[in-house]
């Protein structure tokens, strides 16, 4: 624009000087400019076009990439969306350097993209203008908006096996849940607005706060509550119990030597209709009454107890004969420390009911007691997004001593082998189907197995049967990827400039 004022002034001039032919030297140059003038604003216009093109183009591929954050794949499907939004020649232009140019923050929370093209001129060229200059940039932020999530995570003996690319499986999937943490923390919006717990299953789960040892001197007092009819012992009691390191109601003192893990409310009538399994809180269902949880026994080897297989004999507490989690519960937090010490300490051990670690992370993610970390309130305009992610690398089986005190079958024994596999993921499926009814968001993952029915019941259990709900990952590299891809989906992106 300066340019063209500038030889218009000289036109001018030459005008005034020169006073032969003035007629005609008038209209010729009166002609000229009006040429330019409308020139200028014809072209203008289409540079206007190229530039809104080019921007939505930028906001479509920032988006796309956005979502993609940390695969390999990122930037190529960046240039992918930039290119299907943007034809090449649109409007006359011509794109110069890269297209786009792409560049992100030390945090990986922003991504910037930006483009510069040249468009060919029409009524310009008459003032010595055959191109114009145009430029676009868009600017994506990942961010978390009250976000709260539970990691499930699978801690069977299986998961010491080693795995593709070195190192055990609980090792990398170690690595790549912190992966999914350092994403989410540095994304949250503003502090305290994202919490995430941890939920370490096997065959049972430890409901005792990880990091805080059970101490029998310590156990408190019991507690009086109304009258409730123990589902197990049919007797009316008005009192349940606690351990000195869990906030989760018991039917019954918890044992001297009790390590932390519950069988599940659960009764093997004929229908399973008072059942609390599939539930949160303390209820009544079916006319039982579930208050509490029946603690487990603790597996004594020295007293003739199978290590697998067999009969476990059910006494008070029921014998401990598959083992329980060495970590308990890290309830939700809003800091990101406590939750990467808690999955460093994940260790592998015992075997697979996958039932556990989902209800359970559904009991912490919730505000029901007994955990009530969950956020009660938000700020006004916010919204609140809740998610589950479970992984396992093997499919459930029924154990002497498991959750359900071996009620569906024992694997290990011709007799039940199969049918308690269908049984158990029967129960998951139908306690998935409840937490997606809350609106919780589940993330499965299925990982260093290839098993077609493990992956048919895991995608029945996610949100969705495919990327980023149901996903697969054999190796090391590609859990990491599969973490970050989860990461992504939870953080909001929006176009920030």
């Amino acid at each position: 624009m300066g340019a063209f004022a500038s030889r218009f002034r000289l036109l001018g001039r030459r005008f005034a000087k020169d006073e032969r032919g003035a007629v005609a030297v008038f209209l010729a140059a009166g002609i000229v400019v009006l040429v330019g003038v409308v020139g200028l604003g014809v072209d203008t216009i289409r540079g206007y076009l190229v530039q809104s093109r080019l921007s939505a183009a930028l906001d479509a591929a920032g988006l796309a990439g956005g979502r993609v954050m940390f695969s390999p794949t990122r930037d190529d499907q960046i240039r992918m969306y930039f290119a299907a939004n943007f034809p090449p020649g649109f409007m006359g232009s011509t794109i110069t350097g890269p297209a786009p140019v792409i560049s992100t923050n030390v945090a990986n929370s922003v991504l910037t993209l930006s483009v510069n093209a040249n468009v060919n001129t029409s009524f310009m060229k008459v003032l010595g203008f055959d191109t114009m200059a145009v430029a676009s940039s868009s600017q994506v932020t990942r961010q978390t908006n009250y976000l709260e999530v539970m990691l499930a995570i699978d801690v069977s003996g299986s998961m010491g096996s080693s795995v593709s690319g070195g190192g055990s499986r609980i090792a990398a999937a170690r690595t790549a849940a912190k992966s999914l943490t350092q994403i989410l923390y540095d994304a949250a919006a503003t502090p305290g607005s994202l919490q995430i717990g941890l939920v370490p299953w096997n065959g049972k789960v430890n409901v005792g706060i990880n990091g805080v040892a059970f101490d029998a001197g310590s156990t408190p007092p019991p507690t009086t509550v109304p009258s409730y009819t123990n589902p197990l012992t049919s007797n009316v009691e008005t009192e349940v119990h606690y351990a000195n390191n869990s906030p989760v109601p018991l039917l019954d003192p918890p044992p001297t030597d009790w390590r932390g893990c519950v069988f599940q409310r659960f009764t093997n009538d004929a229908d399973n209709t008072n059942d609390a399994d599939l539930l949160i809180g303390g209820i009544t269902v079916g006319g039982a009454d579930w208050p509490a949880w029946e603690p487990v026994k603790t597996y004594n080897p020295g007293a003739g107890e199978p290590v697998s297989g067999g009969t476990c004999d059910l006494e008070a507490f029921g014998n401990e004969c598959t083992p329980c989690a060495d970590e308990g519960i890290t309830d939700m937090t809003t800091t990101q420390t406590v939750i990467d010490d808690a999955i460093d300490q994940l260790s592998a051990g015992g075997y697979t009911n996958a039932i556990q670690g989902l209800v359970w992370a559904w009991q912490v993610l919730m505000p029901t007691p007994p955990f009530t970390s969950a956020f009660t309130s938000l700020p006004p305009n916010t919204t609140r997004k809740r998610a589950i992610v479970l992984l396992t690398d093997g499919e459930q089986t029924g154990r002497s001593g498991d959750g359900y005190k071996t009620a569906f079958g024992n694997s290990t024994n011709a007799q039940g082998n199969g049918t308690s596999d269908f049984k158990m993921n029967h129960r998951l499926k139908l306690a998935a189907t409840a937490i997606k009814n809350q609106g919780i968001t589940i993330y499965t993952v299925q990982f260093a197995n290839t098993s077609g029915s493990l992956a048919d019941l895991l995608k029945a259990v996610s949100t969705g049967p495919a990327s980023p709900f149901y996903n697969t990952a054999a190796s090391q590299a590609a859990l990491d990827d599969v973490f970050k891809e989860i990461a992504n989906d939870l953080a909001e992106l929006h176009v920030s400039m």
